[in-house]
């Protein structure tokens, strides 16, 4: 009898972390013999129409997911991804490992508690709710604030055999400052894979201008926006350039078009598909990320997987993620310790010359390469 994962996604539907989801459970069916994938009939669609091809190790079953769109389905879509993660704690035999590619936070204490009781061995994935341990203006719910202040506590015992991991060894790193020593020691982590394509179509338009974008979804996150606005009003100086928001916008769409900021159409009321958010970026001639130097210390950007996908050379503001990235791999682009740094260097451009070597870059993230190491990490722990 082989070993077995059994991968539970009861968080999301549709395209929701599609990338993530597919990346994630390819490289877990290079690991086990077998992957028995729970999730949303929407997300097994998305999940076949990015793989083409499924291994033949994963198996598919299905969970209910709720639309949380208004606040009544929203405290439904709680209650039931906590109800389905006890059913899954409940069912699995105690020799396969389970996997929740997103936390319920809020309900982290009963997971933890009927893992332990069951002797469940468990992965708990983290994203970026990680960052709410040191940011004081979290949305979260007071539940889940109250998971993430458990976790700081030196009296925190996690079981035995629970684990919790992160996307990177410099968010794992990072994460040492903000968790109880009982939390960090239950820590390991694989790096964030993608599903690339080989080939890929330019479409950039010999107009004269300069087309640049900022990738992913826009929010109201104040030292961003500044950054954002602030860069844009620098931009209005040089006439030969035209600056796109190409992704989710949850802010206020008018005030960055006022502001000079080309936004995609109904892009503050729905989430793009896939294939429209390459096919602005084909236009591109570079990928703009803003975030504050502060930012990213404890989760990583999905966002710069897609512009590699692209093959877009990226301008970024230093950070401590992008510096791990660019040092570990290879320079995909350029980095900058401001907004007006960046400004210079479009301001003085004769010509894009970056050489990037994106044929290995793709190989060095794809599932099959990342699953090397992670499957070392498993091993260490007995999960393999």
């Amino acid at each position: 009898m082989g070993n077995k994962l059994i991968y539970v996604d009861n968080t999301s539907i549709g395209s929701k972390h599609e990338m993530f989801n597919t990346s994630s459970l390819k490289m877990f069916s290079e690991i086990y013999d077998e992957v028995t994938f729970y999730s949303s009939k929407t997300v097994k669609i998305n999940i076949f129409n990015i793989l083409k091809k499924i291994p033949d190790n994963i198996s598919f079953k299905y969970l209910p997911v709720i639309n949380a769109k208004r606040r009544i389905s929203g405290y439904l879509f709680a209650v039931t991804a906590l109800l389905t993660s006890c059913y899954i704690l409940i069912k699995t035999n105690r020799n396969d490992v389970i996997f929740f590619n997103y936390t319920v936070l809020w309900g982290l204490s009963i997971q933890l508690f009927l893992s332990k009781i069951l002797n469940q061995k468990v992965i708990f994935m983290f994203h970026g709710e990680l960052e709410y341990l040191y940011d004081s203006k979290s949305p979260l719910n007071s539940l889940s604030s109250k998971a993430l202040r458990k976790i700081k506590e030196k009296n925190f015992t996690p079981p035995k055999n629970v684990y919790f991991c992160v996307l990177g060894e410099s968010i794992q790193r990072n994460l040492k400052k903000y968790v109880s020593n009982n939390f960090y020691q239950k820590t390991i982590f694989f790096e964030h894979s993608y599903i690339f394509r080989e080939k890929v179509k330019s479409k950039k338009i010999n107009d004269g201008f300069l087309r640049i974008g900022n990738l992913g979804e826009i929010r109201s996150e104040k030292l961003f926006i500044d950054n954002l606005i602030k860069f844009s009003k620098l931009l209005e100086s040089i006439k030969k350039i035209k600056f796109y928001s190409i992704g989710r916008i949850f802010y206020n769409k008018d005030l960055l078009e006022k502001n000079g900021i080309k936004t995609i159409p109904d892009s503050h009321v729905r989430r793009l598909s896939r294939s429209e958010m390459n096919n602005y970026m084909s236009m591109l001639d570079y990928v703009i990320f803003l975030y504050p130097k502060d930012g990213y210390i404890l989760r990583a950007s999905g966002a710069i997987f897609d512009a590699i996908d692209n093959e877009k050379p990226i301008l970024a503001i230093r950070n401590e993620y992008f510096n791990y990235l660019f040092s570990k791999y290879q320079e995909i682009g350029y980095l900058f310790e401001n907004t007006e740094e960046i400004f210079e260097y479009l301001n003085n451009i004769n010509q894009q010359n970056t050489s990037i070597d994106y044929k290995k870059i793709k190989h060095q993230l794809s599932p099959e390469i990342i699953a090397l190491h992670f499957k070392k990490e498993l091993e260490k722990i007995k999960f393999l």
